[in-house]
């Protein structure tokens, strides 16, 4: 009689065990899409996507700047022709956009000297190369020269959010207790 009352709790346990699990799995949250719907992922066309994309930051802050940085304006107004569609400056000779970033890597106030600066205006430099030669090559892919483009202005946005942040950071001096 003992053990078949204990095999009674055991499994009574059991079932109480298993019915608690499943019910904390059904409080969890359902997806997003109902089974019944079929996700699609439609990649947008690049002309598309860059219209799409806003500057994730304001550039007022960088407005100022150009007081103390001379040659990064031209580059600024550079990407925002390209992101109208206009890429003359990119079609220019490749001599004219390193005179560019040389003189604004020598240019930049040294409260923005950051490596996170730094870096971003090396990456905006390759992607302006390497769209000045897709623009030179006569069998360019249509599709590799979008995709510079967007790489080019997003590469842009992230100096801008770079340079709002280093602002920001230097704005916040915060006093430490000695």
């Amino acid at each position: 009689m003992f053990s078949l009352q204990s095999k009674k709790y055991t499994i009574f346990y059991s079932l109480l065990s298993l019915n608690l699990l499943l019910w904390v799995q059904s409080c969890k949250e359902t997806p997003s899409n109902p089974p019944s719907q079929p996700q699609m992922n439609v990649a947008p066309s690049p002309s598309e996507e860059v219209q799409e994309q806003e500057p994730p930051i304001s550039n007022n802050a960088v407005r100022k700047e150009f007081s103390e940085w001379n040659n990064y304006p031209t580059l600024d107004t550079a990407i925002k022709i390209l992101e109208n569609g206009d890429s003359t400056f990119f079609k220019t000779p490749i001599e004219d956009i390193n005179q560019l970033f040389l003189d604004i890597k020598k240019s930049i106030p040294t409260s923005l000297k950051t490596n996170g600066i730094l870096a971003r205006v090396k990456v905006t430099e390759t992607l302006s190369r390497k769209l000045h030669e897709l623009y030179n090559v006569e069998n360019t892919d249509l599709n590799e020269l979008d995709q510079t483009k967007i790489d080019l202005i997003e590469s842009h946005n992230n100096l801008i959010f770079q340079i709002n942040k280093t602002r920001e950071k230097e704005a916040q001096q915060i006093l430490k207790p000695i």
